[in-house]
Formats: C-alpha cells, structure tokens, sequence
C-alpha cells in the first residue's frame, strides 16, 4: 500500500498540474486559430496516445513535464506563412499563448486553496495562533539568543505576531543572517537577535527551537510498550537521558538514533515521574515501541465563497513572495541550490502528503502548482518567460531577431537548464542518506 501511494500520489500531483499547464496553450493556440501537432504529457519517445483532427495526444517516456507543439513555433522550422502558424500570429497573440500555461498554474493554485477552505480542513493549531516557545534544544542558536520555553514571539524579521509557519520560513531562509526578535515574556517585552546556522544535507536555516509538543500515549499495542508498563495518558519527558523539551529532534526520531537494544524513558503519569526500560523492535529497518500517541491539537477551517477565495490568494501571494525571494537568494549566492527539491523530492513529498490526508496532498498540489507557474515566467529562454521577454523585445526593437542569434540562445540556455536539472536530482539524492542533525 505504501509503494502505491508513493506511485499514485506523484502521478496525481504532476499529472495534474501538468496537463493545466499545457492546456492553457492549448486553449489559447486554438482560440488564436494555431494549428496544434502535438499535447504530450512527459518528454522523449512517444508511449501510448491517440490522433484527433490535426494534434497527437500522447503521454511520452520522461514525465517531468510536458509540452505543446505547435505548428511553426520555432524559426528554425521551415515556415510556410500558412496562417495556422504560430510565428504568423501578430506578437500579442503569441505573448497571450506563452503566458497562458503560467496563468493556468496560478489559477489552479487559486482554485485548490479556495476549494480546502469552502470544504473545511483541520490544521495544527500552532500554524493559526501566534508562536510560543515550547521547546529551546541546549547550545542551539536560540539558547545562545536567550530564548526561554513559555516565550511568545511577538515578531521575527519584521513580521508582527508570527505563526510558526512564518517563523520556519524566515529561519530556513536566512542561514548566516541575524534575524531580530521580539520576545513576549510574562508580559514584558525583551529584544534579542538569533542567527541561524546550515543545517545538512538541504543548508537551510536552524536555530534549536520549536513550539510545545507533547508526546502523550493514546493506546499501547506493541509487546514493547506493554512489557514497560505504558499506559495511555503517559506523557513520556525523557528519552534515554534527553529532555524533550531541550531538543528540537522528535521522540520518533530520537529512538531511531539510539544504538543500545535498550534504553530508559521517564513518564508523567499524573503527576507522577516514572522510569520504564523499552526493548523495541526492528520492522523493516525501524525501530517500534508499540505505542500511538495523542495527535497535536487542531482547528477547523472552514469558510464562506468570498472568505475562502480572499484567503487563497492571500495565501498564494505569500507564498510568492517566499518563491522569488529564494530565487533572489540565489541569484546573489546567499542561498544554497540544495534547498531545492527536484523531482525525487516532489515524489517524496507526495507519498508523505497522502499518508497525511487527501486534503494536505490537495494543497501540496496547489503549492507546486504555483511554484511551476512562477518558475515559467522567469525570461529564461526555454521556458515561457523567455518567449514573452524576446516577444516584448522584438515589439521595442521594431524587428525580430536574427534566427542565429534565437538558436545560440536557446542552445546556452537549454544546457544550462540540463546541468541545473542535474545538480536538483544529485541533491534529491543526496538528501535520502539519513541524517542524525536535528530537525527544526
């Protein structure tokens, strides 16, 4: 069932957005009266597909995008001035069809969020309310800072009453930088600044310090937990000597670490701290103790047509921003092009989002949705950015382009856009080795 999920839900994810994509040309090549050769799902030799009028439908071998062929779209073709062509069209029409596939992105973006929030979803309370401090990892940036557990941020970076959605991001991003913080302790208010340090193997940001979790023993199934003692109500505080409350590593994590057979844990067990000895056991390269554990709490979402529509692109320009600026980052080589997840990361990220609930792979879905149709807008060339920036050029210039000099630069840039590809896949494996460093 797992391997099915990790199949199925990239295929979903992908497909989807994929195919909005390429039907937003479509469309619009159509609308314009452009003669279609081929809409293909994927890259490279042809696998199955069919023939409709005058386009090839097909789904191709490499399915990390897909695109539509349009009749004359490119110089180096051999041009008939037939008026089904593309490079017949006056150059607005052509910039309408270039910017389309973005749009349909962005609208899909839109049209998901909007459609969770009419719908209703539970989200961790802790992304809804302003961040406090439940746990500060010993020696970590935020101990450093002066951060205590019971803190409330009162702004990070310049954002006022953060959640601890906006927290994570600026920390992630800003590895090297000092963010200032303003602390809300016991209703006195304390300045202090907090560096984030590269945290391996994707270098974004870590500081050591999260909101307030606790690990409260809902049922006790495995032989483990039974032959400890556990019982539901257990809140468990120590993990072979490590406070949970001074580390930013999860209980699941923090057992997986450890290399003993066995090892102690103390609960509260209403009021009361007892120490048990756990034994877990090995399935399929992990170690169980047998337990579930109370999830963290949540609230419903749920809102009006107006509401929802006004939150999602609220939502989705956020995200935006938080796009371009790592783009920016980048660019100026303060960031690292490890922090990007490439294909292996989406499948990844698909697979645990399903695991989560059809509604997180819903909004994952609207997240690379958006992501796709923003990178497309970049004037790179190859990508739809790129038409749209010769297209306004040509306008300025009052002439087209030399065809050499249209086929030099799509050469630099499609092997520029293969070595990236490349270097996005090496850090998707990269970041499959097991890591013992913290997570934020």
């Amino acid at each position: 069932m797992g391997v099915i999920r990790y199949i199925f839900a990239p295929a979903f994810v992908l497909g989807v957005v994929i195919i909005l994509h390429e039907l937003g040309h479509f469309l619009v090549a159509r609308y314009f009266k452009i003669r279609i050769d081929t809409f293909s799902v994927g890259f490279g030799p042809r696998l199955i597909g069919f023939r409709r009028g005058d386009t090839d439908y097909r789904i191709s071998a490499f399915p990390l995008g897909g695109y539509v062929k349009m009749a004359g779209d490119t110089p180096s073709e051999t041009l008939t001035g037939d008026p089904h062509e593309f490079l017949s069209k006056p150059k607005w029409q052509r910039f309408l069809v270039a910017s389309a596939g973005p749009a349909m992105n962005m609208i899909l973006a839109v049209v998901l969020l909007s459609g969770l929030f009419m719908y209703g979803r539970e989200v961790p309370e802790v992304l809804t309310t302003q961040a406090s401090i439940g746990v500060v990892e010993s020696g970590s940036p935020a101990d450093q800072a002066g951060i205590r557990r019971g803190d409330r941020i009162s702004s990070i970076d310049g954002k006022l009453s953060p959640n601890w959605q906006d927290v994570e991001a600026r920390v992630a991003l800003n590895a090297g930088k000092t963010l200032a913080l303003v602390l809300d302790r016991n209703g006195e208010s304390v300045s202090t600044t907090v560096t984030p340090v590269k945290k391996e193997p994707s270098e974004r940001g870590y500081v050591g310090m999260g909101p307030p979790i606790q690990y409260i023993v809902k049922g006790v199934w495995g032989e483990p937990a039974k032959a400890a003692g556990l019982l539901p109500g257990d809140e468990v505080t120590v993990v072979n000597g490590i406070e949970l409350t001074t580390s930013a590593q999860p209980m699941q994590s923090i057992i997986q670490t450890i290399p003993e057979p066995n090892f102690p844990i103390i609960v509260n067990r209403k009021g009361e701290m007892l120490k048990f000895q756990i034994t877990p056991v090995m399935r399929n390269g992990l170690k169980y103790i047998g337990m579930d554990l109370v999830p963290p709490p949540t609230v419903m979402i749920k809102l009006g047509f107006t509401e929802a529509v006004s939150k999602s692109i609220s939502t989705n320009i956020e995200y935006g921003k938080t796009i371009f600026q790592v783009i920016g980052m980048l660019f100026k080589r303060e960031a690292s092009l490890k922090q990007l997840d490439g294909p292996i990361g989406i499948v990844r990220a698909s697979g645990e989002a399903m695991n989560e609930g059809f509604a997180t792979l819903i909004s994952l879905m609207a997240l690379i949705s958006l992501n796709l149709g923003l990178l497309n807008i970049l004037p790179v060339p190859v990508l739809d950015g790129g038409v749209m920036l010769m297209l306004i050029l040509e306008s300025l210039m009052g002439r087209d382009m030399s065809l050499r000099l249209k086929e030099r630069i799509n050469f630099v840039s499609v092997i520029a856009l293969l070595m990236l590809t490349v270097l996005v896949v090496y850090n998707d494996i990269i970041k499959l080795i097991p890591t013992n460093s913290p997570v934020p």
